[in-house]
């Protein structure tokens, strides 16, 4: 089927449409806004260095500055002019009402320049604006601050402590010590090295199978080949010409295995380093006295996290439903870690060994001053009588 040209009338009146239409269409640049001489004129030499140089103090000259730095990348047209339109204009937050909403807008440039000028009003919006600045900067540094001491407690939590035990050494990790908590490049060390011993072992296993297959074609080309030739028809050999030729590739991908096994071996007969021994067996001995120091400090009577946890503790269940209500408050106060007073008559009841058996006897009194301790015994309950009585008989009938 034939389609009929167009006729001079239509065609025309496309002239006409596309001549009205080209005025409306958007300029195409061939390169980004902000290379074109026509931008980067007025902006750096009129906009930018004019704000700096009528910039009221320094505050407000860093804070244009940094203004520009940040939006010194933008490439969108549509994003540079509105941050343009955004740097020409603000809020100049009058505290007495406009005449009309367009005066409610100050260029930043025309702005800085009435109040170098001597304007008051402008000068009091550029003074409150500096102050409102410092301030933001002031809480920024704050903030850095405390979010950096926040990091600090966090690594302090999280960090890895040694206790004395000691990580065997593996096919996969030589000899180290036991860290709490176990840092994750360890863990992460271990675990690559298991996944890619298993790889190994699939491939070795692979490569031996090939091997074995290959020897099987040697054998079999070679009873073919013997035979053929038995019978005047010798064929042409592909697999015993050249033998080294074909297990050469095998072999040598199998010894690279062997020697990772070999490593992996080694790493395991590693002995520990004089170093690391040292290291371990001091952070023993340092476990020994941050646990006495701990003790001396529940004796002091500090309560800690971990002694509030133990103190919270009770006993099985099958044995706390068989304890009766005064057997369960008397475990209850045991789990104290004092050894004085009730509790440590508590604990004698209940047959705990006190740490330090001499703290009650001292309580009691020695025997040697039995005597002097009884008399003074009698004196306090003589004074005690003496001061009661007068009260009781000043009391009505």
């Amino acid at each position: 089927m034939l389609v009929p040209l167009p006729s001079p009338e239509s065609l025309a009146h496309r002239a006409r449409i596309a001549a009205l239409l080209a005025p409306l269409r958007p300029t195409q640049f061939r390169a980004p806004l902000t290379r074109l001489e026509a931008h980067r004129i007025p902006t750096l030499w009129t906009l930018y260095r004019g704000i700096l140089r009528d910039a009221p103090d320094e505050v407000i000259r860093s804070r244009m500055r940094a203004f520009f730095r940040v939006r010194q990348k933008m490439r969108v047209q549509g994003d540079v002019v509105r941050e343009l339109r955004k740097a020409h204009k603000a809020r100049t937050l009058t505290p007495y009402p406009l005449e009309s909403p367009s005066e409610f807008c100050a260029k930043w440039w025309d702005m800085f320049q009435k109040a170098r000028a001597g304007d008051q009003h402008f000068a009091a919006v550029c003074a409150r604006y500096s102050r409102m600045l410092d301030g933001a900067r002031l809480q920024r540094r704050a903030d850095a601050v405390y979010q950096e001491e926040l990091d600090w407690y966090e690594r302090m939590r999280t960090r890895p402590i040694m206790t004395g035990g000691y990580l065997r050494p593996t096919l996969f990790n030589k000899g180290l010590p036991r860290l709490v908590p176990q840092p994750q490049h360890i863990s992460g060390m271990i675990t690559s090295r298991r996944r890619a011993r298993e790889r190994r072992i699939a491939r070795f296993d692979t490569m031996q199978e090939y091997a074995n297959l290959l020897y099987t074609e040697f054998r079999f080309e070679d009873a073919l080949a013997t035979a053929a030739e038995r019978g005047g028809q010798p064929i042409e050999r592909v697999f015993t010409e050249d033998t080294t030729a074909w297990r050469q590739p095998l072999d040598d991908l199998l010894k690279d295995l062997s020697k990772s096994f070999d490593r992996e071996r080694a790493r395991q007969l590693a002995p520990y380093p004089p170093e690391m021994l040292a290291a371990i067996k001091e952070a023993r001995r340092e476990k020994i006295r941050n646990k006495t120091r701990e003790r001396e400090r529940w004796r002091r009577g500090e309560v800690t996290n971990r002694l509030r946890r133990l103190m919270n503790q009770g006993p099985p269940a099958h044995v706390l439903s068989r304890m009766t209500a005064e057997q369960r408050r008397m475990d209850r106060i045991a789990r104290s870690p004092s050894e004085v007073g009730y509790v440590a008559k508590v604990k004698r009841q209940l047959g705990h060994k006190l740490r330090d058996d001499e703290t009650w006897r001292v309580e009691l009194g020695r025997q040697e001053n039995q005597e002097s301790l009884d008399r003074m015994e009698e004196e306090i309950e003589g004074e005690n009588a003496r001061r009661r009585t007068p009260m009781d008989e000043t009391v009505p009938a």
